[in-house]
Formats: structure tokens, sequence, C-alpha cells
């Protein structure tokens, strides 16, 4: 959604559709509003890749709890779950909004 969109959505009135951090607006909002709908794209594809990860690693863990040694399917499970497409684009992710969060820690 634009930010033209988000301006005559209902509800547009009640606030403001500036995200800068802080309360410090750029000298472009479109600028802001694109970093803002970054970091929540980022955000999303973390939280569904912990979604979508969370029963296979709770399996391998019940798996682990009844036998600590495991068995010939727990690595390769295992090593899938960590090496998908996935977790791999969550983990980019992850980075990004790293970087981002020490940026703002650096700027004030």
């Amino acid at each position: 959604m634009s930010k033209d969109e988000l301006d005559q959505a209902p509800g547009a009135g009640l606030g403001s559709t500036d995200l800068g951090s802080a309360g410090v607006r750029s000298a472009d909002p479109d600028q802001d509003f694109d970093h803002t709908w970054s970091l929540l794209r980022d955000t999303a594809e973390v939280h569904a890749a912990r979604g979508a990860l969370a029963p296979v690693v709770a399996d391998i863990i019940a798996t682990l709890t009844a036998d600590p040694l495991g068995d010939d399917d727990t690595t390769t499970r295992l090593s899938e779950a960590l090496d998908s497409p996935r977790v791999r684009s969550a983990r980019e992710a992850r980075a990004r909004i790293q970087a981002d969060l020490q940026n703002e820690v650096r700027t004030r």
C-alpha cells in the first residue's frame, strides 16, 4: 500500500503517516515511508520463518528428549531446517534490521 493509499484509508485523519524515527523527518517523507515499509517487511519475514520453523524444531527437540543421541534422521532434519531458503532469507532480513538499529544508535 502506497503512502497516498494510506492517507486515503479510513481513519487516516486520526494520526500522522510520517513514520520517521524519533519524530525526525527527513527532507523526503516518501523515503521515510519506504524505509519503514522495508523494516516492516523484514520483521514480517523473520516472524514468518520463526513460525514455519517452530514445529520442525519442536519435533526435533521431542526426538532428542526421548533419545538424547537422536537417530540417523535428526541431523538431516536439523540441517534441512536451518539451511532452507526461507531461513536464509530471514537471516538476511534480521541482519538488515540489526544494521538499521545499529545505525539508529550511532546517529543518536
